[in-house]
């Protein structure tokens, strides 16, 4: 019954207790645990499972919702391209409006975004704050931007951890869908990321975005087990 912790970022921000649990921690005992969270008072779970679905277990304690299903993505590196001229490294201190409104799109097609009890304007807030940590460095190492006329169309966030490379978040504003500005961002992603001593990327994306699953196929990346990811909110 340990495999859980308190997230303090999250508590403070919708002033609940947020608490995430383990993968796969309610895939067995799910009732005696859902009794066990709901006395340590968790207003909030975030749970990710990949062997069942729960959103439909009846019990008195939690209203389960099943707000994202996630493929994990995977791909060993080990090559070095020319980065298209459009991009750049972002290197203001804060969020200009046109990555601000990007963040609001990766929010929008995120788990936050899916969930019926989270207004538009408070997974806004998440994204807009997300994309601030990213930029002064306590959520990523570095912020890739694409720009067309210098305006920024698309982005990519970099966090480097050992010998892998994660991309928390990548978003293209949509008349730039299709145009080759995911892939120039994810070959400027794994640059920056062999460059870095890193072996391997990861990152993932909703299985209901078959463009972008298929996207990621011809770029080489290995679409791993589909994962279940969903929010429990606690009766009243």
């Amino acid at each position: 019954m340990n495999d859980f912790e308190i997230l303090k970022w999250d508590s403070e921000f919708f002033d609940l207790k947020v608490v995430k649990v383990g993968n796969n921690f309610l895939s067995n005992d799910l009732k005696l645990k859902l009794k066990f969270l709901y006395e340590k008072n968790a207003d909030l779970i975030y749970y990710t499972s990949t062997v069942e679905k729960i959103e439909n277990f009846e019990n008195q304690y939690y209203d389960i919702s099943l707000v994202s299903t996630r493929v994990p993505l995977i791909k060993k590196i080990n090559k070095i391209t020319e980065i298209h001229p459009n991009i750049s490294l972002y290197d203001k201190l804060s969020p200009d409006e046109n990555l601000i409104s990007l963040a609001h799109l990766a929010g929008r097609q995120g788990r936050f975004g899916m969930d019926s009890r989270i207004s538009k304007n408070i997974y806004n807030k998440i994204f807009e704050n997300w994309m601030i940590n990213s930029i002064n460095k306590k959520m990523a190492d570095e912020v890739l931007v694409y720009k067309d006329n210098d305006v920024i169309v698309g982005f990519a966030t970099i966090k480097i951890d050992g010998n892998k490379g994660y991309v928390p978040l990548l978003a293209v504003d949509r008349p730039f869908e299709g145009k080759g500005v995911s892939f120039a961002l994810m070959r400027a992603v794994e640059t920056r990321l062999v460059e870095s001593g890193c072996e391997y990327l990861l990152s993932g994306t909703q299985e209901k975005n078959k463009k972008a699953l298929a996207a990621f196929s011809r770029f080489g990346v290995e679409l791993k087990t589909p994962e279940y990811v969903y929010h429990l909110w606690r009766k009243k």
